[in-house]
């Protein structure tokens, strides 16, 4: 069974850092900055200071955000796991697709609301912001990280990740839907020719290589198991209070990044 893709164009998002002349740069409206689902987990962190309401964490996260909003950029930390993510995201819906037996749709757009804004990767109803159901897929690297998701609890930045898909959706549930799907083929090439490296043979026909390169296939391909024993679904619930938490904040962290960029630019004068 093959998913649906939601084949409506991302809208235009006035926000979004690459649309900023140097002209608005200078004057940001922080009141109207919206804020990430993937955010929420650093975002949330407590202060261990009472008399301090934005924590060491919290505000790591909020100078991302301004340098991000402000200048446009935005560091983009990519690991081996990472790309397997985005590269095995599709094998990964129609995995889900296959072991649910339904016809989850495939979101392409990015939302927002008056506080948040964020990506659901697949959902179940009439459209994107009348959705029933969103999930979010993650592709496990190996059998060991996946199954241990058996055992594993929630993290806490995943819960509010998906409470903001929520309250951007109207969904009253949804999931993380963790995938054991096999590497593509670039990804197994790209770790045989790190083995080849770490292993300091001079060819590929070395037969300590050969059968080191054969035993890393076999790690990294999956299509032996049973497709009903490589996806662990767990179920996120819907926490109204999570999400009025986190709508009680973006007034604080917008004025905090006011109070920053005051900070910022009043160092020296404009030329």
């Amino acid at each position: 069974m093959k998913c649906q893709k939601n084949t409506k164009k991302k809208p235009h998002n006035k926000l979004e850092p690459n649309y900023f002349t140097e002209a608005q740069q200078i004057n940001i409206d922080w009141n109207i900055v919206k804020f990430r689902a993937s955010s929420w987990g650093n975002l949330l962190a407590e202060s261990k200071d009472k008399a301090t309401p934005v924590g060491k964490t919290c505000a790591a996260e909020l100078i991302k955000i301004y340098n991000q909003v402000k200048y446009g950029r935005k560091k983009d930390i990519t690991t081996k796991q990472m790309n397997k993510g985005k590269l095995g995201e599709e094998d990964g819906i129609t995995l889900v697709c296959r072991v649910e037996k339904q016809l989850y749709v495939k979101n392409q757009e990015q939302l927002e609301n008056e506080w948040f804004t964020g990506h659901p990767d697949i959902f179940l109803g009439e459209s994107i912001q009348k959705a029933k159901q969103v999930h979010d897929i993650k592709c496990s690297w190996e059998l060991d990280t996946f199954t241990s998701k058996l055992i594993e609890s929630v993290d806490k930045a995943y819960e509010a990740q998906l409470n903001v898909y929520y309250s951007l959706t109207g969904a009253e549930s949804g999931s993380l839907m963790y995938c054991l799907v096999s590497a593509p083929q670039q990804i197994v090439e790209q770790e045989k020719r790190s083995l080849l490296w770490k292993m300091d043979v001079s060819t590929e026909l070395n037969p300590d290589y050969i059968e080191a390169a054969k035993e890393l296939e076999h790690l990294m391909i999956f299509e032996d198991i049973p497709i009903q024993e490589r996806l662990i679904k767990i179920p996120v619930p819907r926490d109204e209070k999570l999400i009025e938490k986190m709508k009680a904040k973006v007034p604080l962290f917008r004025e905090w990044l006011s109070n920053f960029e005051k900070k910022h630019t009043s160092l020296y004068p404009k030329q």
